[in-house]
């Protein structure tokens, strides 16, 4: 090989490397990111819940994966389930009713039913005021897999508060609640929180250091190999 081609050779692959090493960096920041956010939910799931004020709803983006205690009652003519969820090996879906409070109606996932979980309004609970525990999440991220909600067809694959707003006519908090679980109950099956995120960013980083490495010894030995 000429040293001319070889030189366009090298700087070509060099760019390849510093290219490799800047996404292994991007990766370990990543890393940083979701560790702190990981240690920042457990801390907050730890905590006793809140109950809830004028100032946490006016402050509740602060208030992510922390639990609350929140006062009214069910609108339970008003009920949606999501598809589809499995939780010991049974298929179901998850039951969502809003929950009128003095701050407004929030939507609560009460947790998981079984397909042939028969949702019933409750004539002796409606319009008594409760306490409920629940932890507060914001709106769903979906994935490209994901099917589409139709408010026509009263079909719901994930919780999207607008579009459940227009579908009861009602308006809704910015934020759900995850109801924690009701032991007097059999269902609906709470504390549906599903916080296990998965964090390989330091996996990912390691790949691709490893192709920088790789390149890099590649490159040296080539050059040997041309110039002596």
């Amino acid at each position: 090989m000429s040293i001319h081609k070889l030189t366009k050779f090298l700087i070509f692959n060099s760019l390849a490397i510093i290219i490799l090493l800047s996404l292994g960096t991007w990766q370990l920041e990543r890393l940083r990111w979701k560790s702190d956010l990981i240690a920042s939910m457990n801390k907050n799931i730890s905590l006793p819940p809140v109950e809830v004020n004028s100032s946490i709803i006016s402050n509740i983006k602060s208030y992510s994966y922390r639990r609350l205690k929140l006062n009214g009652y069910f609108l339970y003519d008003k009920n949606i389930t999501i598809y589809s969820k499995v939780v010991n090996g049974k298929v179901g879906r998850h039951l969502v009713t809003p929950f009128k409070t003095e701050f407004g109606n929030i939507l609560i996932n009460r947790g998981f039913v079984p397909e042939d979980y028969k949702v019933e309004p409750s004539k002796n609970t409606k319009n008594k005021n409760i306490f409920i525990n629940g932890m507060v999440k914001f709106q769903q991220e979906i994935n490209y897999f994901t099917p589409t909600n139709s408010i026509l067809n009263n079909e719901w694959y994930y919780i999207n508060i607008e579009e459940i707003s227009t579908y009861f006519n009602l308006n809704l908090n910015s934020f759900y609640v995850i109801e924690e679980n009701n032991p007097d109950a059999r269902y609906p099956l709470g504390s549906q929180y599903n916080i296990n995120i998965p964090n390989d960013h330091l996996q990912y980083a390691f790949t691709w250091f490893s192709l920088a490495l790789a390149l890099s010894v590649f490159l040296h030995l080539l050059w040997r190999k041309n110039v002596n």
